[in-house]
């Protein structure tokens, strides 16, 4: 058969593809995975599969690929243009995985994130403490097993070994956890070290619509990412992306917004215009309900309307800087205010009315703002679509003026650049946009920038000396509301980082991890 592939599909968003390399073989089995998702439980159903091939120039299949029943062999006869024929049966096989991997440990007693070096298969303890007997909790690859038992409490003061198996019983593999310092790498995030942990509909894995004025946002608590859409907060294991239910205390904001900062904390906002109750709640953990943390009656500042998004960065408990766009219409945008909050030692400072200039102004929500470090002196940065937007503009913090701006990425016209965060990690600071679906030809990426100086913050967002990575594109859904964000969140003991994006046109929640482990 001169065809290069063969591919089968149940829904839109599952393709399952052979290569065919073999000219005389005659029979074609597909390879369908057992469960579809991967992490679900769902037996992959293979009796209605829609079927379909490359094949070359002049080439005729009869009878035409259509839907099949993969568990029977389905005859097709193929005519080439020299008038060959030959005849071929189609058929599929369940296939069970062969991943073994440990994808995130926790030593419970006491509460340490184990460091995972794959291609060594080691965890690192990375703790000043006495370990002793405790039990752990991991999380390994979908339908694999492992031995022993982590919840049978063992002695961690001596190497722990774990064996992992995958579903298909075959392929294993073997970790070792210690008490260890791995060595970092001088500066920032090791070079390919970067992995997609993953990628999920929305719709289809969790069952979570989107629609008008569901605002999209996250946050981050410990092992837990936190969704909002505006009417009520998911969370999930933030390394396998499965769903575990809402939040204590899920509210609707009215259109607002959640974010967290990098010790733990999330903050969540109401929307409301000029003249109404503004609030923040805050709380650090899922299962503790959020409390009222500011609240005033917003008239302060030119805005008309302020809470659409908002960002932090440091520490709400010690010392950080809460930042909130506002907004008001008009044509060509003018608008280049934002509300800021710093925190001191712990205590809230009077909220600020900050006005940026020399910047590419805006007239709706779609803006973030974001400082780069706790420091109100140093670089700030905001983006924001509309009229000429869809730029990431640097702002000097002590002036509040722009002092350097990346250009609209190629097609990046088509997309919306609405989202921004910053994270100091490994001596270098990073900033990260992401630019979410506003038409259906948009496209939906994220783009990472080392911000450490500005330098090289030049050119254009995907072509600019500043960016360090770009993820891949997702793409599951149509426009309906646009609403994204993007968040980075380093690990407590400073070795990974992870960044998170979601958008709400996509239909899409991704999680990416970087390291600095030297190697």
């Amino acid at each position: 058969m001169s065809q290069t592939r063969s591919t089968c599909s149940n829904d839109a968003n599952a393709k399952f593809t052979l290569q065919i390399s073999n000219p005389d073989v005659t029979d074609i089995v597909i390879p369908v995975p057992w469960f579809y998702p991967q992490e679900s439980s769902n037996p992959t159903e293979i009796t209605k599969m829609k079927i379909s091939a490359n094949l070359d120039d002049n080439t005729f299949i009869e009878p035409g690929l259509a839907v099949m029943d993969l568990t029977k062999q389905n005859p097709i006869t193929v005519t080439k243009a020299d008038g060959s024929v030959k005849t071929y049966r189609i058929s599929g096989a369940r296939t069970k995985s062969s991943k073994c991997a440990i994808i995130n440990f926790t030593l419970n007693t006491p509460t340490i994130n184990g460091v995972i070096d794959e291609d060594a298969k080691s965890i690192s303890l990375i703790t000043i403490d006495n370990l002793g007997m405790s039990t752990a909790s991991i999380a390994v690859s979908a339908h694999a097993t492992i031995t022993p038992d982590p919840s049978v409490p063992r002695d961690y003061s001596q190497e722990v070994v774990f064996t992992v198996t995958a579903h298909d019983g075959v392929s294993k593999a073997n970790y070792t956890v210690k008490k260890t310092i791995p060595p970092k790498i001088n500066y920032g995030f090791r070079p390919g070290s970067q992995s997609e942990l993953w990628a999920n509909d929305l719709s289809i894995k969790y069952g979570i619509t989107n629609g008008a004025n569901k605002n999209h946002t996250l946050a981050a608590i410990g092992n837990h990412l936190i969704l909002s859409v505006g009417t009520e907060q998911h969370y999930f294991n933030s390394t396998t992306g499965e769903r575990i239910g809402l939040i204590t205390g899920s509210m609707d904001l009215t259109g607002g917004a959640i974010t967290a900062d990098k010790a733990g904390n999330m903050l969540l906002c109401n929307n409301v215009a000029k003249n109404g109750v503004f609030k923040i709640w805050k709380t650090n953990s899922v299962t503790k309900a959020p409390e009222e943390f500011i609240t005033m009656t917003y008239t302060l500042g030119k805005g008309v309307r302020l809470g659409a998004k908002i960002s932090v960065q440091g520490d709400v408990t010690k010392n950080a800087i809460i930042t909130i766009p506002t907004w008001a219409w008009a044509n060509p945008p003018a608008h280049n205010e934002f509300m800021r909050w710093v925190i001191t030692d712990g205590v809230v400072g009077q909220p600020e009315a900050i006005v940026a200039t020399n910047i590419v102004n805006w007239n709706s929500g779609n803006t973030d703002v974001v400082y780069g470090s706790t420091n109100t002196n140093g670089n700030y940065f905001i983006t924001n679509y509309g009229g000429t937007g869809n730029k990431l503009n640097a702002v000097n913090g002590a002036t509040n003026n722009g002092v350097a701006m990346l250009a609209t990425s190629t097609w990046g016209a088509n997309s919306n650049f609405n989202t921004v965060d910053a994270v100091e990690f490994n001596k270098a600071t990073y900033v990260a946009v992401y630019g979410g679906m506003h038409f259906t030809y948009s496209q939906c990426l994220g783009y990472m920038f080392d911000v450490t100086t500005l330098t090289q913050f030049t050119d254009r967002m995907d072509n600019s000396p500043s960016r360090v990575f770009t993820t891949n594109e997702r793409k599951f859904g149509t426009p309906v509301f646009a609403s994204s964000d993007i968040l980075m969140i380093p690990s407590p003991d400073g070795y990974k980082l992870r960044l998170y994006y979601t958008d709400g046109n996509c239909r899409s929640l991704v999680a990416w991890e970087f390291d600095c482990i030297d190697k």
